[in-house]
Protein backbone atom coordinates (compact mmCIF):
# COMPACT_ATOMS: atom_id res chain seq x y z
CA UNK A 1 0.00 0.00 0.00
CA UNK A 2 1.50 3.72 -0.74
CA UNK A 3 0.33 6.69 1.71
CA UNK A 4 -3.33 6.44 1.45
CA UNK A 5 -4.67 4.22 4.61
CA UNK A 6 -6.76 1.54 4.31
CA UNK A 7 -9.10 3.22 5.90
CA UNK A 8 -9.85 5.09 3.10
CA UNK A 9 -9.95 2.19 0.58
CA UNK A 10 -12.85 1.99 -1.33
CA UNK A 11 -15.04 -0.73 -3.52
CA UNK A 12 -11.98 -3.10 -4.09
CA UNK A 13 -9.65 0.06 -5.47
CA UNK A 14 -6.10 0.05 -4.52
CA UNK A 15 -4.46 3.99 -4.35
CA UNK A 16 -4.05 3.81 -8.14
CA UNK A 17 -7.78 3.86 -8.93
CA UNK A 18 -7.63 0.45 -10.30
CA UNK A 19 -9.64 -2.66 -9.69
CA UNK A 20 -7.62 -5.26 -7.97
CA UNK A 21 -6.44 -7.61 -10.31
CA UNK A 22 -6.02 -4.90 -13.62
CA UNK A 23 -3.16 -4.94 -15.36
CA UNK A 24 -1.02 -1.89 -14.40
CA UNK A 25 -0.68 0.63 -16.77
CA UNK A 26 1.05 4.07 -17.12
CA UNK A 27 -0.91 6.85 -15.71
CA UNK A 28 -0.59 10.18 -17.76
CA UNK A 29 -1.48 12.99 -15.53
CA UNK A 30 -3.42 16.06 -16.75
CA UNK A 31 -2.95 18.76 -13.94
CA UNK A 32 -3.89 22.58 -13.70
CA UNK A 33 -0.97 25.24 -14.29
CA UNK A 34 1.87 24.48 -12.43
CA UNK A 35 2.48 27.81 -11.59
CA UNK A 36 -0.09 27.63 -8.86
CA UNK A 37 0.62 25.60 -5.93
CA UNK A 38 -2.56 24.61 -5.84
CA UNK A 39 -2.52 22.98 -8.56
CA UNK A 40 1.07 21.70 -7.73
CA UNK A 41 0.13 20.01 -4.58
CA UNK A 42 -2.40 18.21 -6.35
CA UNK A 43 -0.24 17.02 -8.61
CA UNK A 44 2.56 15.70 -6.03
CA UNK A 45 -0.55 13.89 -4.68
CA UNK A 46 -1.66 12.20 -7.59
CA UNK A 47 2.08 11.29 -7.84
CA UNK A 48 2.29 10.06 -4.08
CA UNK A 49 -0.31 7.58 -5.50
CA UNK A 50 1.46 5.55 -7.60
CA UNK A 51 3.52 3.75 -5.75
CA UNK A 52 6.50 4.82 -6.81
CA UNK A 53 5.93 4.12 -10.53
CA UNK A 54 5.75 8.17 -11.14
CA UNK A 55 3.75 8.78 -14.37
CA UNK A 56 3.93 11.72 -17.25
CA UNK A 57 2.51 15.23 -16.51
CA UNK A 58 1.70 17.41 -19.13
CA UNK A 59 2.73 20.47 -19.33
CA UNK A 60 1.63 23.19 -21.36
CA UNK A 61 4.29 26.35 -21.01
CA UNK A 62 7.49 26.47 -19.71
CA UNK A 63 7.80 25.97 -15.77
CA UNK A 64 10.11 27.24 -13.43
CA UNK A 65 13.02 25.22 -12.73
CA UNK A 66 11.94 24.37 -8.68
CA UNK A 67 8.62 23.57 -9.96
CA UNK A 68 9.94 20.99 -12.26
CA UNK A 69 12.75 19.68 -9.55
CA UNK A 70 9.54 18.98 -7.28
CA UNK A 71 7.93 17.58 -10.48
CA UNK A 72 10.73 15.09 -11.00
CA UNK A 73 11.46 14.45 -7.30
CA UNK A 74 8.18 12.96 -7.25
CA UNK A 75 8.46 10.81 -10.19
CA UNK A 76 6.91 12.81 -12.28
CA UNK A 77 7.82 12.80 -16.16
CA UNK A 78 7.02 16.27 -17.44
CA UNK A 79 6.37 16.22 -21.24
CA UNK A 80 4.89 19.42 -23.59
CA UNK A 81 1.49 19.35 -24.30
CA UNK A 82 2.06 21.62 -27.36
CA UNK A 83 3.54 18.81 -29.19
CA UNK A 84 0.04 17.49 -29.79
CA UNK A 85 1.09 14.05 -31.94
CA UNK A 86 4.33 13.28 -29.69
CA UNK A 87 1.93 13.58 -26.32
CA UNK A 88 -0.74 11.46 -28.09
CA UNK A 89 1.77 8.82 -28.86
CA UNK A 90 3.35 9.06 -25.27
CA UNK A 91 -0.57 8.54 -23.57
CA UNK A 92 -1.17 4.98 -26.12
CA UNK A 93 -2.18 2.34 -23.60
CA UNK A 94 -2.02 4.76 -20.78
CA UNK A 95 -4.75 5.87 -18.06
CA UNK A 96 -4.89 9.08 -18.30
CA UNK A 97 -5.91 11.16 -14.96
CA UNK A 98 -7.70 14.52 -15.18
CA UNK A 99 -8.37 16.10 -11.89
CA UNK A 100 -8.05 16.85 -9.65
CA UNK A 101 -8.93 20.92 -10.16
CA UNK A 102 -10.97 22.95 -11.92
CA UNK A 103 -10.03 21.88 -15.27
CA UNK A 104 -13.18 21.62 -17.40
CA UNK A 105 -12.89 25.72 -17.73
CA UNK A 106 -14.18 28.14 -20.84
CA UNK A 107 -10.70 29.61 -21.11
CA UNK A 108 -8.88 26.96 -21.98
CA UNK A 109 -7.03 27.36 -25.36
CA UNK A 110 -8.51 25.49 -28.40
CA UNK A 111 -5.12 23.60 -29.26
CA UNK A 112 -5.07 22.44 -25.39
CA UNK A 113 -8.21 20.68 -25.83
CA UNK A 114 -7.61 19.53 -29.68
CA UNK A 115 -3.94 17.86 -27.76
CA UNK A 116 -5.95 16.35 -24.77
CA UNK A 117 -8.74 15.03 -27.21
CA UNK A 118 -5.87 12.95 -29.30
CA UNK A 119 -4.59 11.78 -26.24
CA UNK A 120 -7.72 10.05 -25.21
CA UNK A 121 -8.22 8.55 -28.02
CA UNK A 122 -4.63 7.09 -28.45
CA UNK A 123 -4.91 5.92 -25.22
CA UNK A 124 -8.31 4.42 -25.66
CA UNK A 125 -6.74 2.55 -28.71
CA UNK A 126 -4.45 0.93 -26.58
CA UNK A 127 -7.11 -0.30 -24.16
CA UNK A 128 -6.41 2.43 -21.71
CA UNK A 129 -8.98 4.95 -20.76
CA UNK A 130 -9.69 8.59 -18.87
CA UNK A 131 -10.56 8.87 -15.64
CA UNK A 132 -10.90 11.85 -13.51
CA UNK A 133 -10.38 12.72 -9.89
CA UNK A 134 -12.15 15.41 -8.03
CA UNK A 135 -13.02 17.36 -10.92
CA UNK A 136 -14.21 21.10 -11.31
CA UNK A 137 -16.36 22.02 -14.22
CA UNK A 138 -17.25 25.39 -14.92
CA UNK A 139 -20.33 26.93 -17.42
CA UNK A 140 -18.66 26.53 -20.93
CA UNK A 141 -20.70 29.33 -23.42
CA UNK A 142 -18.08 28.95 -26.09
CA UNK A 143 -19.49 26.48 -28.75
CA UNK A 144 -16.57 25.38 -30.00
CA UNK A 145 -15.07 24.72 -26.24
CA UNK A 146 -18.56 22.78 -25.34
CA UNK A 147 -18.15 20.31 -28.47
CA UNK A 148 -14.43 19.66 -27.30
CA UNK A 149 -15.29 19.10 -23.77
CA UNK A 150 -17.87 17.07 -24.40
CA UNK A 151 -15.91 14.75 -26.86
CA UNK A 152 -13.10 14.15 -24.06
CA UNK A 153 -15.70 13.70 -21.32
CA UNK A 154 -17.77 11.42 -23.35
CA UNK A 155 -14.71 8.88 -23.27
CA UNK A 156 -14.98 8.74 -19.51
CA UNK A 157 -17.44 6.28 -17.78
CA UNK A 158 -18.02 7.87 -14.76
CA UNK A 159 -17.47 11.86 -14.22
CA UNK A 160 -15.87 11.99 -10.61
CA UNK A 161 -16.49 14.97 -9.53
CA UNK A 162 -15.60 17.54 -6.13
CA UNK A 163 -18.70 19.46 -5.71
CA UNK A 164 -22.25 19.63 -7.00
CA UNK A 165 -22.13 23.11 -8.49
CA UNK A 166 -19.71 20.87 -11.06
CA UNK A 167 -22.25 18.34 -11.14
CA UNK A 168 -25.04 20.47 -12.58
CA UNK A 169 -22.72 22.64 -15.20
CA UNK A 170 -21.54 18.79 -16.16
CA UNK A 171 -25.51 18.33 -16.24
CA UNK A 172 -25.61 21.23 -18.46
CA UNK A 173 -22.69 20.39 -20.42
CA UNK A 174 -23.09 16.43 -21.63
CA UNK A 175 -26.96 15.83 -20.10
CA UNK A 176 -27.61 12.00 -19.19
CA UNK A 177 -23.66 11.62 -18.42
CA UNK A 178 -22.47 9.27 -15.37
CA UNK A 179 -21.31 11.55 -12.67
CA UNK A 180 -20.49 11.09 -9.03
CA UNK A 181 -20.02 13.69 -6.28
CA UNK A 182 -17.41 13.29 -4.17
CA UNK A 183 -14.93 15.91 -2.67
CA UNK A 184 -12.14 18.30 -4.02
CA UNK A 185 -8.70 15.71 -3.64
CA UNK A 186 -7.03 18.20 -1.71
CA UNK A 187 -8.54 16.37 1.44
CA UNK A 188 -7.50 12.84 0.78
CA UNK A 189 -4.13 12.55 3.17
CA UNK A 190 -0.99 11.10 1.67
CA UNK A 191 2.97 11.74 2.52
CA UNK A 192 5.16 13.70 1.18
CA UNK A 193 6.09 17.21 1.08
CA UNK A 194 2.92 18.47 -0.18
CA UNK A 195 1.12 16.88 2.76
CA UNK A 196 -0.71 19.07 5.13
CA UNK A 197 -1.13 18.38 8.84
CA UNK A 198 -2.33 19.98 11.76
CA UNK A 199 0.19 22.33 13.12
CA UNK A 200 1.84 21.61 16.42
CA UNK A 201 4.33 24.44 16.98
CA UNK A 202 4.14 28.12 17.32
CA UNK A 203 1.61 29.86 15.76
CA UNK A 204 3.35 32.67 14.51
CA UNK A 205 1.80 34.20 11.32
CA UNK A 206 -1.28 36.30 10.40
CA UNK A 207 -1.41 35.29 6.38
CA UNK A 208 -3.21 37.02 3.84
CA UNK A 209 -3.47 34.52 0.69
CA UNK A 210 -4.88 36.79 -2.21
CA UNK A 211 -6.60 35.39 -5.36
CA UNK A 212 -7.07 37.98 -8.53
CA UNK A 213 -9.21 37.56 -11.63
CA UNK A 214 -10.08 40.68 -13.64
CA UNK A 215 -12.20 38.28 -15.59
CA UNK A 216 -14.22 37.25 -12.68
CA UNK A 217 -14.22 40.86 -10.71
CA UNK A 218 -12.41 38.72 -7.90
CA UNK A 219 -10.24 40.41 -5.46
CA UNK A 220 -8.62 40.29 -1.58
CA UNK A 221 -8.64 44.03 -1.50
CA UNK A 222 -11.13 45.86 0.20
CA UNK A 223 -12.39 47.99 3.17
CA UNK A 224 -12.55 44.57 4.96
CA UNK A 225 -9.15 42.80 4.60
CA UNK A 226 -7.71 46.38 6.19
CA UNK A 227 -10.13 46.05 9.16
CA UNK A 228 -9.08 42.36 9.07
CA UNK A 229 -5.38 42.63 9.31
CA UNK A 230 -6.21 45.63 11.94
CA UNK A 231 -7.68 44.05 14.10
CA UNK A 232 -5.96 40.52 14.14
CA UNK A 233 -2.71 42.50 14.84
CA UNK A 234 -4.69 43.84 17.61
CA UNK A 235 -5.77 40.66 19.05
CA UNK A 236 -2.44 38.30 18.04
CA UNK A 237 0.42 40.85 18.93
CA UNK A 238 3.11 37.93 18.52
CA UNK A 239 1.85 37.21 15.41
CA UNK A 240 3.96 38.38 12.15
CA UNK A 241 2.08 39.36 8.81
CA UNK A 242 2.89 37.03 6.13
CA UNK A 243 1.52 37.07 2.39
CA UNK A 244 1.36 33.64 0.64
CA UNK A 245 1.53 34.09 -2.99
CA UNK A 246 0.06 30.60 -4.17
CA UNK A 247 0.60 31.94 -7.81
CA UNK A 248 3.46 33.48 -7.83
CA UNK A 249 3.99 35.04 -11.15
CA UNK A 250 4.57 39.00 -11.37
CA UNK A 251 1.23 39.44 -13.38
CA UNK A 252 -0.55 36.96 -10.33
CA UNK A 253 -0.11 37.06 -6.68
CA UNK A 254 2.65 38.85 -6.84
CA UNK A 255 0.66 41.99 -7.70
CA UNK A 256 -1.28 41.80 -5.72
CA UNK A 257 1.28 41.52 -2.88
CA UNK A 258 2.86 44.81 -4.61
CA UNK A 259 -0.20 46.54 -3.79
CA UNK A 260 -1.20 45.16 0.09
CA UNK A 261 2.83 46.33 0.96
CA UNK A 262 2.22 50.01 -0.66
CA UNK A 263 -1.23 49.63 1.30
CA UNK A 264 -0.21 49.39 4.55
CA UNK A 265 3.43 50.72 4.61
CA UNK A 266 3.81 51.28 8.70
CA UNK A 267 2.96 47.09 9.07
CA UNK A 268 6.23 44.52 8.50
CA UNK A 269 5.32 42.48 6.03
CA UNK A 270 6.86 39.22 4.67
CA UNK A 271 5.92 37.72 1.52
CA UNK A 272 6.42 34.38 0.58
CA UNK A 273 6.63 34.70 -3.14
CA UNK A 274 8.76 31.32 -3.94
CA UNK A 275 7.81 27.67 -5.42
CA UNK A 276 8.90 26.06 -2.74
CA UNK A 277 5.36 23.64 -2.01
CA UNK A 278 6.99 22.39 1.52
CA UNK A 279 7.95 26.33 2.75
CA UNK A 280 4.12 27.20 1.82
CA UNK A 281 2.74 24.15 3.23
CA UNK A 282 4.70 25.12 6.93
CA UNK A 283 3.60 28.51 6.66
CA UNK A 284 0.33 27.47 7.19
CA UNK A 285 1.34 24.77 10.11
CA UNK A 286 2.17 28.33 11.69
CA UNK A 287 -0.76 30.28 10.97
CA UNK A 288 -2.20 31.75 13.74
CA UNK A 289 -4.97 33.09 11.04
CA UNK A 290 -5.66 32.62 7.52
CA UNK A 291 -7.33 35.64 5.52
CA UNK A 292 -8.22 34.79 1.81
CA UNK A 293 -10.37 34.79 -1.01
CA UNK A 294 -8.56 31.57 -2.29
CA UNK A 295 -10.47 28.44 -2.34
CA UNK A 296 -7.10 25.89 -2.08
CA UNK A 297 -5.67 28.71 0.43
CA UNK A 298 -8.86 28.46 2.76
CA UNK A 299 -8.18 24.13 2.40
CA UNK A 300 -4.86 24.57 3.34
CA UNK A 301 -5.69 26.49 6.40
CA UNK A 302 -8.51 23.95 7.44
CA UNK A 303 -5.88 21.02 7.08
CA UNK A 304 -3.35 22.63 9.22
CA UNK A 305 -5.96 23.36 11.92
CA UNK A 306 -5.65 27.12 11.40
CA UNK A 307 -8.02 29.75 11.97
CA UNK A 308 -9.45 30.91 9.32
CA UNK A 309 -11.85 33.99 7.45
CA UNK A 310 -12.60 33.88 4.14
CA UNK A 311 -13.33 37.36 2.25
CA UNK A 312 -16.53 37.25 -0.17
CA UNK A 313 -15.35 38.13 -3.37
CA UNK A 314 -18.75 36.74 -5.73
CA UNK A 315 -16.84 33.05 -5.47
CA UNK A 316 -19.63 30.58 -5.02
CA UNK A 317 -16.89 27.40 -4.38
CA UNK A 318 -14.91 29.59 -1.47
CA UNK A 319 -18.45 30.03 0.14
CA UNK A 320 -19.14 26.18 0.10
CA UNK A 321 -16.59 25.54 1.87
CA UNK A 322 -16.42 27.83 4.25
CA UNK A 323 -19.97 27.15 4.96
CA UNK A 324 -18.97 22.97 5.09
CA UNK A 325 -16.40 24.26 7.82
CA UNK A 326 -18.52 26.96 9.35
CA UNK A 327 -15.43 29.07 8.91
CA UNK A 328 -16.83 32.77 9.16
CA UNK A 329 -17.18 35.27 6.03
CA UNK A 330 -16.99 38.67 5.54
CA UNK A 331 -18.00 40.90 2.65
CA UNK A 332 -14.75 42.45 0.60
CA UNK A 333 -16.48 46.27 1.67
CA UNK A 334 -18.01 45.36 4.48
CA UNK A 335 -16.45 46.31 8.34
CA UNK A 336 -18.86 45.96 10.10
CA UNK A 337 -19.00 42.33 11.02
CA UNK A 338 -15.18 42.32 11.16
CA UNK A 339 -14.92 41.70 14.69
CA UNK A 340 -17.22 39.16 15.34
CA UNK A 341 -16.21 37.10 12.62
CA UNK A 342 -12.65 37.74 13.71
CA UNK A 343 -14.14 36.88 17.25
CA UNK A 344 -15.20 33.14 15.36
CA UNK A 345 -12.67 32.89 13.50
CA UNK A 346 -10.22 32.67 16.19
CA UNK A 347 -12.99 30.64 18.24
CA UNK A 348 -13.70 27.71 16.35
CA UNK A 349 -14.57 24.28 17.31
CA UNK A 350 -11.14 21.92 16.63
CA UNK A 351 -13.46 19.06 17.36
CA UNK A 352 -15.90 19.36 14.95
CA UNK A 353 -13.32 20.43 12.13
CA UNK A 354 -11.58 17.57 12.83
CA UNK A 355 -14.75 15.42 12.33
CA UNK A 356 -15.12 17.16 8.88
CA UNK A 357 -12.02 17.05 7.58
CA UNK A 358 -11.79 12.83 8.17
CA UNK A 359 -15.24 12.83 6.41
CA UNK A 360 -14.36 14.55 3.19
CA UNK A 361 -11.00 12.89 3.65
CA UNK A 362 -13.51 9.59 3.02
CA UNK A 363 -15.25 11.36 0.00
CA UNK A 364 -12.46 12.18 -1.49
CA UNK A 365 -11.22 8.29 -1.45
CA UNK A 366 -14.33 7.65 -3.84
CA UNK A 367 -12.58 9.76 -6.58
CA UNK A 368 -10.41 6.88 -7.00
Amino acid sequence: MSALTSSFDTAGLDTTGRRSGDHVRRQVFVCGDLHNLGDLKLLLQNLALTDGRGGIVRRWAPLPVQVERQVAEAGGELVSGRALLGFAYKAFRSQIVLGGGQLVRDNVSVLALVGLLLAVVSARLGGGGLVTRGLGVSIIRSPLRRVLWRAILAQCPLVNLRDEGSGRNLVRLLPGKAQACHADMVFLPTVGVHAITPGRGLRRWIVVAPCADASEGRSIEGAALDAVVAEALHRLPNAGLAIACHDPRANMDNAVAARLVARWPDREIVVLDGYDLARLVELYREAALVVTNRLHALIFAILADAPALAVEDGTAKVRVVADHFAVPVVLQEDRTAVATCLEAALGFDRVLRARTRQDLAQKAARNL
